[in-house]
């Protein structure tokens, strides 16, 4: 075979097998290429729906996060979280009004009451178990205030799961129990009443009879001729301290044992008369005089003549307790027409010290007493005597001048 110069020669076996190797080592990296090309391509679709799924957990994490935290502002009792060292990381706002807290204090272990602290520290061996409720008392810027604290411990593992925590996380629930425990107290305390009042009443019952032996025998030496002026004296001082005894005795009686006073025609003439005179030792011990001007004539009410000398005996102890010796008391009565209807209008005065503008609207009420040394029942009888005679009590006073009780009584 004649070569020709410049054109190759046959080809060498061995470099054609190379490049036919090379040619097929090509063809399978195009096709694992286009295979890693194709697997890169789902991976990246995965990886935007897994970032697409993971945006939107976030979302929804921070959407439940705002949505807990509006839960927990709006729960009726207060929720605390105290961590690991004592860290408080939260109080929602009942929480802090209830515990006494500005709105705007951080939570911290120190703006937490002394007796929660307390109860933390203690631990659940001492002072409470787990779920316990304690009841305990703070003072906050409303005065006392009673809460009910329920603990509970959550742990570690639940609270972080990377690490163990000091101590474990505490949740405390807290609810405002002041008037439940207000109420339990004024429960017991009108227990403590009944019983009293019955007592007292017993007492009374059991005491008036022997009064009244002693009043019949001390009105039978008043009525010894032969009395010398000191045994007069004495006389009239065991009335006065009969008749004020008695009257404490009725006036338990009457307050104690409500009910319809038994009312008949009455001549409120000859019941003014009476009441004086049986008041009239009362008041001279006491260093007064006391005067009865009168214009009734022979005006009827119905009344209950006990009653009504009840009624001015409680007036006469009144006004000597705020008249000093030399004083005078004064009961003047007539006839007047009120809304066209007759009336019998009765004034008690006396020139004693006054009454207190503010201690004038609560002069009836039971208990009550300007002296704070008093049962408080004599006004509040009478109040409830004029009630049982369909009539009306009311007072005026002025400090220094004295004070005017004004009862009216509806005539027949």
């Amino acid at each position: 075979m004649k070569i020709v110069p410049g054109f190759p020669g046959p080809a060498d076996p061995s470099l054609t097998d190379a490049f036919s190797a090379f040619i097929s080592a090509a063809s399978r990296l195009e096709h694992s290429y286009g295979q890693l090309h194709e697997e890169v391509a789902q991976l990246r679709i995965q990886l935007a729906d897994r970032n697409l799924a993971l945006a939107t957990s976030l979302e929804e994490n921070e959407r439940m996060r705002i949505l807990h935290g509006e839960i927990l502002d709006a729960l009726p009792c207060g929720v605390a979280v105290v961590a690991q060292n004592n860290d408080v990381v939260l109080l929602n706002p009942e929480a802090k009004r209830l515990m006494g807290i500005a709105e705007t204090e951080k939570p911290s272990w120190s703006v937490l009451p002394k007796p929660i602290r307390t109860m933390i520290d203690s631990g659940p061996s001492q002072a409470w178990r787990q779920g316990d409720e304690q009841q305990i008392e703070v003072q906050s810027t409303g005065g006392k205030r009673w809460l009910r604290v329920r603990c509970t411990s959550i742990d570690d593992a639940a609270v972080n799961t990377g690490g163990t925590l000091a101590s474990p996380t505490l949740i405390l629930t807290i609810r405002d129990t002041t008037s439940q425990k207000q109420a339990d107290e004024e429960r017991e305390a009108s227990r403590h009443m009944v019983a009293l009042a019955e007592m007292a009443t017993l007492l009374a019952h059991e005491i008036r009879n022997p009064l009244g032996s002693l009043e019949l025998f001390a009105s039978l030496l008043a009525s010894d001729a032969g009395l010398t002026e000191d045994s007069e004296k004495w006389v009239q001082n065991i009335q006065a301290g009969i008749r004020s005894l008695s009257a404490t005795v009725n006036n338990v009686l009457r307050f104690h044992t409500p009910g319809a006073s038994a009312l008949a025609e009455v001549k409120l003439r000859e019941i003014l008369n009476n009441a004086v005179e049986f008041i009239r030792p009362l008041v001279q011990q006491s260093g007064l005089n006391v005067t009865l001007d009168e214009t009734l004539g022979d005006a009827e009410i119905m009344g209950d003549p006990g009653g009504l000398q009840q009624l001015l005996l409680n007036l006469t102890h009144n006004a000597i307790r705020h008249t000093p010796a030399g004083g005078r008391l004064s009961v003047c009565a007539c006839i007047r027409s009120l809304a066209e209807k007759p009336v019998a209008v009765v004034e008690f005065s006396d020139t004693g010290n006054g009454i207190d503008p503010e201690d004038l609207p609560h002069i009836f009420e039971a208990g009550f007493s300007a002296t704070r040394q008093r049962t408080g029942l004599g006004l509040a009888v009478c109040e409830r005597i004029m009630a049982q005679h369909h009539g009306a009590v009311a007072v005026t006073s002025h400090l220094g001048e004295g004070s005017t009780f004004r009862l009216e009584f509806p005539i027949l």
